[in-house]
């Protein structure tokens, strides 16, 4: 197999189904969704940093996402009373409302392109992006020997 070329595909495929079904249904740009799931699940005041930090993004890329939803009313940001360098995030009741209305549309539509894939291939998919998944973030967990990681081609 051509890893590389597997690579190429998967990148392209996964940010279209992200753009696709779950960016259309979320009604938020891709990166928003995430971030405001994780307020609304929390329900609590968060430093713009820790969040950026737990959710794998960078503080910039954080930054235009946190503009964005407080634009939209979904998150409120408010300087610390304790210290007024620090920054304070949260959902709004809006942003609340809306991330549960939205994950609910969500779920609704990647069933249905689940369901076009069959029982056995959709299965097949979540059982792949779950190793997928367990790989990337749980990387010390995983060794993969040397001579795995070197591009095999079908046939060889």
């Amino acid at each position: 197999m051509d890893y590389e070329e597997a690579a190429r595909k998967l990148i392209v495929y996964s940010q279209g189904l992200a753009k696709g079904s779950l960016g259309t249904a979320r009604s938020l740009a891709v990166g928003e969704a995430p971030v405001l799931q994780y307020l609304s699940d929390k329900g609590e005041e968060m430093n713009p940093s820790a969040l950026a930090d737990q959710l794998g993004y960078t503080r910039p890329r954080m930054t235009r996402i946190l503009d964005s939803l407080v634009s939209k009313g979904y998150v409120s940001r408010r300087n610390d009373e304790k210290d007024r360098r620090k920054v304070l995030v949260s959902a709004t009741p809006a942003g609340i409302e809306h991330a549960k209305q939205q994950g609910d549309n969500s779920v609704e539509a990647v069933a249905k392109q689940l369901s076009a894939l069959g029982s056995t291939n959709a299965a097949e998919l979540v059982s792949v992006l779950e190793k997928a998944y367990s790989i990337t973030y749980n990387r010390e967990d995983v060794v993969i020997p040397a001579k795995k990681r070197r591009k095999k081609r079908l046939g060889q």
